[in-house]
């Protein structure tokens, strides 16, 4: 087989599994490696573990024939081409660690071969290239740029449309060196994608600033949330007359912003620049936006006994996935008021903590408040007057979203049924 059509993927994730698919698709035979012998068999029977657009259908046509599952890191010695996507997690003290970086390139180092090259395509601290690049000197006597090749080529795309996105966005490729650059960049040419050239702490920093500069909008409109409440008016409304007709407006609407990604690649940046207070203020501003909106539903309810249901456990609209979703920090808080807690997604199927409800009317059955706290549009669908008989008389609804289109944030199901508007229009958190 000719290693020159061939890739090993390291980790067969939410970022690795996609690119896995993609790159058997463009005509490469792919090894997927991963740990998990009952994930890597579930895959391998046809099964997508998470909701991508087109993935059931490239999983299909490719698993066991160009896509190949498996433990097994000897098969990296077959590839060209070795893409890790494993991620770099922060710990207690928002530090970055490099564990998983660790033990992949401890496992597939006995079968590294001259001529390969290496991609890094998750967001990963500034330099973390340079180290890795360090590693493979210490435990091969690799000479990256010579006889092997290394670069950092960050993944751009929307959880969820990865296999639509990959073939549409330019692909930032940052070589450890020139050589390292070129061969990224001729790996991406193959696979039909337009590539931005750059070296590997560049690509690292484009990244992550891409990231905190939609995480900070996001910050600032939740603190001109706050800001506009203590005045009494409408925020929806103000965001709509500055951005109507108006170049230069571009105001982001409130609402819940993590997940795996923007809750810790601010620190990525911080780690080694301890004063940068704008990063770390925002991520105060975002991660204290549910208790600010408990604290307006305190308002208006004394908690304590009273059922709370919260619709929306992913961390953005349309996506399955629940990592660092900040509706678990509602549920939190709900529980520590002595709340009794029903939850609803349309998406996810489990969580491990508590028993999701499939149904959101039994969800939202003879609720006192009713939390949106991930704007799904099929919460924009549903039938008003149907919720008014489920949910409990004078329940308060909490909707930072604006998904029924009130312009309030908290509100009664009267003044929602009185309004009877909804909106479909979906932020792009």
């Amino acid at each position: 087989m000719s290693t020159k059509k061939t890739a090993a993927v390291i980790g067969i994730g939410r970022v690795g599994l996609p690119m896995a698919l993609y790159l058997a698709e463009a005509g490469l035979t792919v090894y997927g490696i991963g740990r998990s012998q009952e994930k890597i068999d579930d895959i391998g029977a046809g099964k997508m573990p998470f909701m991508e657009k087109d993935g059931e259908k490239f999983l299909k046509k490719h698993v066991n024939k160009r896509f190949i599952p498996t433990t097994d890191y000897s098969f990296v010695s077959h590839a060209s081409y070795i893409i890790l996507t494993l991620g770099t997690p922060i710990d207690e003290n928002m530090n970055p660690v490099y564990d998983q970086i660790d033990a992949a390139i401890t496992s597939i180092a006995p079968y590294l071969k001259k001529g390969q090259t290496m991609i890094l395509r998750s967001t990963v601290a500034p330099k973390t290239t340079e180290y890795v690049r360090s590693l493979l000197a210490d435990l091969r006597g690799i000479t990256v740029g010579k006889n092997f090749y290394l670069a950092f080529c960050p993944e751009r795309i929307a959880e969820g449309y990865a296999l639509e996105e990959m073939k549409t966005l330019p692909q930032i490729v940052g070589g450890s060196d020139g050589p390292s650059t070129r061969k990224a960049v001729e790996f991406f040419k193959r696979i039909g994608v337009q590539t931005l050239a750059t070296d590997a702490v560049s690509a690292e920093l484009a990244k992550l600033f891409t990231n905190m500069y939609r995480y900070i909008s996001f910050a600032i409109a939740n603190e001109f949330m706050v800001i506009a409440g203590n005045y009494h008016r409408d925020i929806y409304e103000i965001v709509r007359l500055v951005n109507t007709g108006y170049k230069r407006g571009g105001l982001k609407l409130p609402g819940l912003t993590s997940g795996p990604c923007l809750f810790k690649d601010g620190f990525f940046l911080i780690s080694d620049l301890p004063f940068a207070d704008l990063i770390s203020t925002s991520w105060k501003i975002n991660e204290s936006t549910p208790l600010f909106l408990v604290k307006k539903v305190k308002e208006r309810i004394n908690l304590n006994g009273k059922k709370v249901a919260i619709l929306g456990l992913a961390f953005k609209a349309e996506i399955d996935d629940i990592r660092e979703s900040l509706s678990f920090k509602i549920r939190k808080a709900m529980l520590r008021e002595r709340a009794v807690v029903t939850l609803h997604d349309p998406l996810v199927q489990e969580y491990a903590n508590q028993e999701i409800t499939r149904d959101v009317y039994e969800a939202a059955k003879g609720a006192n408040v009713l939390f949106v706290a991930t704007n799904h549009s099929a919460y924009g669908l549903l039938d008003l007057k149907k919720l008014k008989k489920t949910v409990a008389k004078n329940c308060i609804f909490c909707d930072v979203w604006n998904v029924f289109g009130t312009n309030k944030i908290v509100f009664t199901i009267n003044q929602l049924y009185k309004n009877g508007t909804k909106s479909n229009e979906e932020n792009e958190k």
